[in-house]
């Protein structure tokens, strides 16, 4: 089952928005051809209660993602956690006038995948283990995802380009066109970084592939080659690796609970131990400060 509520956006904005992805994804599975017309007006609902709630954070925006266990799950917690996110940044870079577009276009982004025989992980393993015919059928989503949302008259052409170049790369390493630099809409670049941010943090906690903390330094590291460098400055500064109620483990080997975030830190939260390194329940309640000095060498190697 897919978490509870996390982070600056109501449970209720939540729910909804999964639950119009989900059966989304299911009628184009169902029609098997992009000719299902995307829930516009509601979508547009889920994405102004996303900007209330991130707004009423501000100035001191920090959001954070939606652990969930069941990889089945992701294509549609990742689309309302890209939205999230690209929100956030939009509105930490001090975009108004087209958060509606942003916000749809990344809650959209991946829309087309529901039009692509391969299994729901596929998204956030970027492709890898498929073989070479069904990765190009993947390299093909934005483009599917486009016309997906060409069955709506009101949907903007800025929404229509986030679709089409989430996956474009600063140095032109991306798809589907090879883009690069300022051939990539501002936008696409704000939602290219949230996406593979929100994958990477996903497959951190579902795969064990790397710590949440690695994320963020490989984020930091492509930042000025693959991606637009002042969007992820903002993004690290305004996301969280770690979900607040989250159960992390401890370079200690002890269990804890994300108690508080940190702007500024986002990688040393504050951590409520609940378990000792050998299992046994830790009897008072004891908090972690990770940013403290005296605390420097301890890291939160998963979130459980």
């Amino acid at each position: 089952m897919v978490a509870g509520e996390t982070g600056v956006v109501s449970g209720d904005v939540r729910d909804r928005a999964l639950g119009l992805m989900q059966d989304l994804f299911a009628q184009l599975r169902q029609a098997g051809a992009p000719t299902v017309e995307p829930p516009y007006d509601d979508l547009v609902d889920v994405v102004e209660g996303i900007r209330s709630d991130v707004s009423k954070a501000a100035p001191h925006i920090l959001v954070s993602w939606t652990v969930f266990d069941e990889p089945d799950e992701y294509e549609y917690v990742h689309s309302f956690d890209v939205a999230v996110f690209s929100v956030a940044i939009a509105l930490a870079m001090g975009e108004r006038t087209r958060i509606l577009d942003i916000g749809l276009g990344a809650l959209l982004h991946d829309v087309g995948m529901a039009l692509v025989p391969v299994a729901p992980d596929a998204s956030y393993r970027e492709g890898e283990g498929l073989a070479p015919e069904d990765a190009k059928k993947m390299y093909a989503h934005p483009e599917l995802g486009v016309k997906v949302l060409r069955q709506h008259p009101r949907i903007s052409a800025f929404t229509k380009a986030i679709v089409a170049q989430h996956h474009e790369r600063m140095d032109g390493t991306g798809y589907p066109r090879g883009l690069r630099g300022s051939d990539i809409h501002p936008y696409s670049r704000i939602v290219a970084c949230a996406d593979v941010y929100s994958s990477m943090l996903v497959r951190s906690h579902l795969d064990r592939h790397m710590m949440p903390g690695e994320v963020v330094d490989y984020m930091m590291s492509a930042a000025g080659f693959e991606f637009d460098k002042d969007v992820v400055r903002v993004m690290l500064g305004c996301v969280s690796p770690f979900p607040e109620g989250a159960l992390v483990r401890l370079s200690t080997g002890e269990l804890a609970v994300v108690a508080r975030l940190s702007r500024g830190m986002v990688t040393r939260p504050v951590v409520r131990l609940v378990r000792e390194e050998d299992g046994a329940q830790v009897e008072t309640s004891t908090e972690i400060d990770l940013a403290r000095p005296e605390h420097q060498t301890t890291l939160i190697t998963a979130i459980e």
